[in-house]
């Protein structure tokens, strides 16, 4: 009978320890804070840490997030649901509907905002997410410039004018004869080569 106890004991506690796995969008040191089991990654590189799941798919986030691709657009170019740039990365953010509904120094934006630049992946398009207050502060004209990376129109190259591509210019033959047969001599080229091959 003791025995029984101390076994359910253990599985409630580790029931209610799954239960209490940290969210995406909370704060943390190491990927251990966001769960144990592996499959919840600590962004170091946001303030204070951030709970994510990296690489996610379109509707593959918890249900408490959304899945935003961040560098998907290369500027000056359409965005192509096909494919996303290379560049690009995807997390699972956490979703919110204001201020409030995130922690401390984030807050609750549109992705798709000129500033963050996101893309969306999951079928409800609308929702916002929790973004460092720093992330939403960043104003660049690099951000709203747009590079003729995609342009089918190219520079201008140097060529000849319609003033000197007329017939007046005599026509240049650029495969004059090397050894027709007045050239040919007996010496030519039964003198130089070698018998038998060898």
């Amino acid at each position: 009978m003791p025995g029984r106890l101390a076994a359910a004991l253990t599985l409630g506690l580790g029931l209610f320890g799954l239960a209490c796995q940290p969210s995406i969008g909370d704060s943390c040191v190491l990927s251990t804070d966001c769960s144990q089991r592996g499959d919840r990654l600590c962004d170091t590189s946001q303030s204070g840490g951030y709970c994510t799941v990296f690489n996610c798919v379109g509707d593959g986030c918890p249900e408490e997030a959304s899945c935003v691709v961040f560098g998907g657009r290369v500027p000056g170019c359409l965005y192509s649901d096909r494919s996303i740039a290379r560049t690009a990365r995807s997390f699972c953010m956490r979703a919110c509907e204001v201020d409030k509904d995130c922690r401390d120094g984030y807050v609750c934006r549109d992705p798709r905002s000129p500033n963050l630049q996101g893309i969306v992946l999951d079928s409800d398009q609308s929702r916002r997410v929790c973004v460092p207050r720093e992330a939403d502060a960043l104003t660049s004209p690099a951000l709203s410039a747009v590079a003729p990376v995609c342009s089918a129109a190219a520079p201008p190259l140097p060529g000849p004018t319609p003033a000197d591509a007329g017939d007046a210019a005599p026509p240049i033959d650029a495969a004059p004869l090397d050894a027709g047969p007045r050239d040919a001599s007996p010496t030519d080229s039964a003198t130089d080569a070698p018998d038998g091959g060898g």
